[in-house]
């Protein structure tokens, strides 16, 4: 029963070949061309664009993925040994541990503490000072995260250029050629190329904006973490110069109960009948 059927398919394989042999080649070429294939010859003059944003997109991602991370922005062992050199009023050596320790933080740290002169604390030059260095230190990883928004934003238009681009042309042979032979094959060509440039369009403009937003809030909260060392700072200077600090860096229970003695308001006196 195998070989019977086995014959009968290659009979009318045989048969087919004879009777239809254009129909045959094209199904033969079809298959043995490849999805690469087709899309370099759909995509044309733009094959090159877009290869090259598929690699700066793949190449942002992978260094943002190793770059956008808390421990390369902000440590917790580095900070404390430099806020218990503060809670003693030790300018210049809590300078030194931020030149130690080479992070965005400790830079930003460091511009507050440079604007301490003769030892005085002047609240707003420090907080002016870490607004400055912090705008400077986180503003440079964000570059490479808006990289990602500029490929995904260009993709598509470039998609879209060659969208109109396919089109014009399968309307040019439309005009020229009319309708049916050669030219309807030549028109499906062409809106075929248009069709590939919008698909490939999207293809890197969807992962890119995706990794973009991700990057971007993952980014949001280190920064928010890098301010509130720095409010942390500030606040440490604060107490330490009214003496709110012992020796041991805990805070004494005297000055709260100074602030809590400036800050009360008597009450008022009962209502008579």
């Amino acid at each position: 029963m195998k070989s019977g059927n086995s014959r009968t398919l290659y009979t009318l394989l045989i048969c087919f070949a004879l009777l239809c042999p254009d129909l045959l080649v094209s199904v033969a070429q079809a298959q043995t061309k490849s999805f690469g294939d087709q899309l370099v010859d759909s995509l044309g003059i733009f094959i090159a664009p877009f290869a090259i944003m598929v690699i700066g997109g793949f190449t942002l991602i992978i260094y943002n993925t190793i770059a956008i991370r808390r421990k390369a922005f902000i440590k917790d062992d580095v900070i404390q040994p430099i806020m218990q050199e503060l809670q003693g009023l030790n300018i210049e050596g809590a300078k030194a541990l931020c030149d130690q320790y080479k992070l965005p933080v400790t830079a930003v740290l460091k511009g507050g503490l440079e604007r301490i002169q003769d030892d005085e604390l002047d609240i707003e030059s420090i907080e002016k000072g870490l607004e400055e260095v912090s705008g400077l230190e986180l503003a440079k990883p964000f570059t490479w995260i808006n990289m990602l928004n500029t490929i995904g934003s260009i993709a598509p238009m470039i998609g879209l250029l060659g969208t109109v681009s396919g089109m014009i042309g399968a309307f040019n042979v439309l005009a020229e050629a009319g309708m049916g032979g050669d030219s309807s094959q030549q028109m499906a060509g062409n809106i075929g190329s248009a069709l590939w440039t919008t698909a490939a369009g999207l293809v890197v403009a969807i992962p890119t904006l995706i990794a973009y937003f991700l990057f971007k809030t993952k980014f949001g909260n280190i920064a928010a973490a890098v301010n509130q060392t720095a409010g942390d700072m500030v606040f440490t200077l604060v107490r330490a110069a009214r003496g709110g600090f012992d020796a041991e860096g805990e805070v004494e229970g005297e000055y709260y109960e100074e602030e809590a003695e400036e800050g009360m308001v008597a009450p008022e006196a009962p209502p008579t009948a």
